[in-house]
């Protein structure tokens, strides 16, 4: 079992040519609300590539609220320890432009109220799952808490490390898997992402600081995987982007999914970059997930050399 411990936010998504300046008013084309998060979407990700996945986390209750609790009943998702509180549930503004990049700004609300009176009542199952996704949209000093329940237990942890903030080497040397992309990755190592070489440097720093498998998505470039023995890096496929709000999203699941299934480190993050290919070429979060049988026919169909 895959548990999730992470965040639920209502995207509000505004589309435009270009994202503007500070100080510019500029004409977007369209607006839309999407269920999201990166919990959320990784959480559904999964499920829908036929993971057996439960999710902890906090809601409001409210609307959005509603929506989500009825959206992961229709995944299949255990949400035994979905709780709920006083504060609304989070809500983000994502601005794409014409190329489906993005911008986010995140509102967390009930996020941040899942705390460590409601760590409790999931720790038995951090003891039991046989991997733990976790981001960095929840209190800091709650996840920071289940990695070291976890390290402790025996679990592995895979975090997506975003929004990302510097971690010490304590933490990091908890960690299992760690995927950041080039952004996060510059910021966790403090060293520059700029060429393939800087990549791997930075990489390797964080294998230096404890972390046992950097992977790093590098969006067209693909995934950087380095390990203390080794860096290699798997293809993206190469597809037409829309939005690329839950790429990220997307890999996640799909890599928690192919490693519990006994995966070789490559053929997991292939399928996972299979995922996020199709995510891209979709608007909005969740509903840009795709199947297992829609990645494996992917796959088998289109190159990603």
């Amino acid at each position: 079992m895959i548990t999730v411990v992470g965040s639920f936010v209502m995207d509000m998504v505004a589309r435009m040519e270009w994202f503007p300046q500070a100080g510019e008013t500029t004409i977007g084309q369209s607006v839309q609300y999407f269920p999201g998060g990166k919990g959320a979407n990784q959480c559904i990700a999964a499920a829908r590539l036929g993971g057996k996945v439960r999710m902890a986390g906090m809601l409001g209750d409210d609307a959005y609220g509603r929506q989500f609790r009825q959206l992961l009943d229709e995944s299949g998702v255990d949400r035994t320890h979905v709780y709920s509180c006083d504060h609304p549930t989070a809500v983000a503004q994502v601005q794409i432009n014409a190329e489906g990049q993005n911008r986010i700004v995140v509102i967390p609300s009930a996020n941040h109220a899942f705390g460590f009176e409601d760590l409790e009542k999931i720790d038995a199952l951090l003891r039991d799952s046989e991997m733990i996704i976790l981001q960095l949209e929840m209190r800091l000093d709650v996840t920071m808490e289940i990695i070291r329940r976890c390290h402790g237990y025996g679990v592995p942890v895979l975090l997506n490390p975003a929004p990302a903030v510097p971690l010490d080497s304590e933490i990091l040397g908890m960690v299992t898997y760690l995927t950041p992309n080039e952004t996060e990755l510059a910021i966790l190592s403090g060293m520059p992402t700029d060429t393939q070489e800087q990549q791997i440097a930075a990489a390797r720093h964080l294998n230096d600081l404890g972390v046992r498998t950097c992977i790093a998505t590098l969006g067209e470039a693909g995934a950087l995987v380095c390990t203390k023995e080794e860096c290699f890096v798997v293809p993206a496929y190469r597809v037409k982007a829309v939005d690329t709000v839950a790429a990220g999203d997307s890999f996640n699941g799909a890599l928690a999914v192919a490693l519990t299934e006994g995966k070789t480190m490559k053929e997991a993050v292939q399928f996972a970059n299979a995922m996020a290919g199709l995510t891209v070429q979709v608007a909005g979060a969740i509903p840009s997930l795709h199947t297992r049988a829609q990645v494996e026919e992917f796959i088998r169909t289109y190159p990603n050399t």
